[in-house]
């Protein structure tokens, strides 16, 4: 647990592994962590293609609050992939 954002996770993790010779990528979504809905924040992950598939990672809050602005630094923990957002979940 440290104070950093999605945003420098995701750069120096690039950085990193890119003077490591591993080809990675910046991925850019909208953030779910609004509570306005018409207002949007980036959210930033890195991502490498592992076996013909994107894997993702991120940086995010411990302990996610809805605000009307993110904070510029929060206490977070890395997460492995990226599940799709609830709304965009359709019962069977």
């Amino acid at each position: 647990m440290r104070w950093s954002n999605c945003i420098w996770f995701a750069v120096r993790l690039h950085v990193r592994r890119e003077a490591a010779g591993r080809e990675g990528y910046l991925v850019w979504r909208w953030s779910r962590w609004q509570r306005v809905r018409w207002i949007r924040f980036p959210h930033c992950l890195y991502g490498e293609i592992r076996r013909g598939r994107m894997r993702l990672v991120s940086y995010k809050p411990d302990r996610p609050a809805r605000q009307i602005l993110p904070p510029p630094l929060f206490r977070g923990s890395v997460h492995w992939g990226d599940p799709p957002p609830e709304t965009a979940h359709v019962p069977h």
